[in-house]
């Protein structure tokens, strides 16, 4: 077996980093009673604290009134700072900069600020100013003695100058205002959202190519170990010592290889389009990566010659420690105050509350309050007056309308059931993705300890077959099968590894803790429940 096959090879070469040998806990090691290679897990809780804090937007945030056109090339998002592969952090610091989805949330929240100017503006008088100039075909007069009397111009300009004050009697007006008020604190939240989803859809697709790169490297090493066993049997049948089966055996296990690099390979390309296409830049750009930073071996495993690019986190995560039903528990009680889905939902709920009273309108009394100035300098007639003053105030009552306002306040009850509807179903969605994250995390750290043991198992396997055949005892099928099962043991690692980071990643994310470190726009934190509106607490309710 050669050193290539080693375990942190396929762990760490994702990245180009040196390899790393972690120990696995054995039975001798701790007091648990059962069979003997029976892997102990742990029994501690796994760290469930920030995995690590947002960076800054590299390029700033994007202008709503100035969209980008075409996604950028990668060296253009750079520019001379491009020093090397990217790193996680830097990957999540260009998507907040150039993210399609964080960009149409801020966009969303520009439109909705314009209807929120709009309905505050209800409460302001407004002026207007009309000028209108009529010319007749001919004018009139009247003659009384010597004097002559003109009682029409034929020219007839008039200006006139009107303001209008609204009287907000009936309260409209201010719950417009307050419903337009709450869409806005949704849409800024909706940017917080937007950048929660677009930080974890950048690490899933970021541990995705890690991931591909080290099974490329496992496929890669297969390929050689088979070509090597290849070589020796053809070698073999030559001297006559082995059957033409060994040779056609070693053969077949090169193809099945070759595939498996083939296809390897297309997935790099693959996860590269889609790491491209989260980060928001042009899909066929290219991107090279490393793991430094990024990859977390579990806490229980030995940290003797791990590299440096590796993060160990402690075993307890503070504020989240305890037992794994009290940091579970604390769990879902963050998500249900951070997650920005439920703050949003609140706030579209406050808003459809409003939504009833605006739609009472055609029941409610309004008054304004006119004053208007009239100019005419060509007045005629038997006491010309060319400019003139007047002050009204006017009430209206609606008194039948057949029916409309009754059916717009019906829509607008309906929008409030489906407002709390929709905080019960997020309220709801939030656990269940709290609870899917947390089991995963410790079904990835688990798989990580087992695959650790089977990996070093089969490694022995092979190396005991390799001397099995070489001494003449056992034939090729067993080494293509300790073969088979060293590469499988291998790929099990990595994916156990990955799946344990992306799980993590996927943690912070349920939790909402990707959300408010945003520079100009969005909350920078979770929002009050008097700025949502929530007088009855709901993001408190728990089940």
């Amino acid at each position: 077996m050669t050193k290539s096959r080693a375990y942190v090879r396929a762990l760490t070469a994702a990245a180009a980093v040196s390899s790393l040998s972690l120990a696995v806990p054995t039975l001798a090691q701790s007091d648990a009673a059962g069979p003997t290679g029976v892997v102990p897990l742990m029994t501690a809780a796994p760290p469930t604290g920030l995995q690590a804090p947002l960076p800054k937007p590299s390029n700033g945030l994007q202008i709503p009134d100035k969209p980008i056109v075409l996604s950028p090339a990668l060296g253009e998002v750079l520019g001379r700072t491009a020093t090397g592969p990217i790193d996680i952090q830097r990957a999540v610091a260009i998507a907040i900069s150039h993210s399609r989805v964080l960009a149409l949330a801020v966009e969303n929240l520009q439109r909705l600020r314009g209807v929120r100017v709009q309905a505050d503006a209800a409460f302001s008088p407004t002026l207007t100013a009309n000028f209108v100039y009529t010319r007749l075909n001919r004018g009139q007069s009247a003659t009384f003695g010597n004097t002559s009397i003109t009682l029409v111009n034929v020219d007839q300009p008039v200006l006139t100058a009107q303001a209008v004050l609204p009287i907000d009697i009936s309260g409209m007006l201010r719950a417009a205002r307050d419903e337009a008020g709450f869409q806005e604190v949704a849409a800024r939240i909706g940017v917080n959202t937007a950048l929660n989803q677009t930080v974890l859809s950048v690490k899933q697709a970021f541990y995705a190519m890690l991931r591909a790169r080290a099974l490329v490297v496992v496929a890669n090493e297969t390929l050689n170990d088979d070509l090597t066993r290849l070589s020796d049997a053809q070698k073999k049948l030559k001297a006559g010592t082995v059957a033409p089966f060994d040779v056609l055996s070693a053969q077949t296990d090169v193809a099945n290889a070759q595939q498996q690099l083939i296809t390897a390979r297309s997935n790099v390309s693959l996860a590269a389009a889609n790491l491209n296409s989260v980060l928001g830049i042009a899909i066929d750009s290219p991107i090279h990566i490393t793991s430094r930073g990024a990859v977390e071996v579990p806490p229980g495993t030995s940290t003797a010659g791990v590299s440096t690019n590796t993060v160990t986190p402690p075993v307890s995560a503070a504020p989240n420690s305890g037992s794994k039903s009290s940091i579970y528990d604390l769990l879902v009680k963050d998500a249900r105050l951070m997650r920005p889905e439920v703050l949003g939902a609140e706030a579209a709920l406050a808003a459809a509350h409003r939504g009833v009273y605006v739609a009472r309108r055609s029941y409610m009394p309004s008054m304004a309050l006119n004053a208007q100035f009239t100019y005419e300098p060509n007045a005629a007639g038997f006491s010309p007056q060319t400019t003139a003053n007047q002050v009204s105030l006017s009430f209206s009552l609606p008194l039948w309308d057949g029916g409309v306002a009754q059916a717009e306040v019906e829509q607008a009850k309906a929008n409030v059931d489906t407002a709390q509807t929709t905080l019960r179903q997020t309220i709801d969605q939030i656990d269940l993705d709290v609870r899917n994250a947390y089991l995963t995390l410790l079904q990835a750290r688990d798989r990580v300890t087992v695959a650790n043991q089977a990996l070093s198992q089969a490694r022995e396997s092979y190396r005991l077959a390799m001397v099995r055949y070489t001494s003449g005892v056992s034939t090729q099928v067993e080494v293509s099968s300790a073969q088979a099962a060293l590469t499988q043991a291998e790929q099990n690692q990595v994916n156990a590894l990955y799946d344990y980071n992306s799980a993590r990643s996927q943690l912070d994310g349920a939790v909402g803790r990707y959300a408010y470190n945003i520079h100009g726009v969005g909350y920078t934190h979770p929002p009050t429940p008097a700025v949502v509106g929530a007088e009855r607490g709901m993001r408190n309710v728990q089940k």
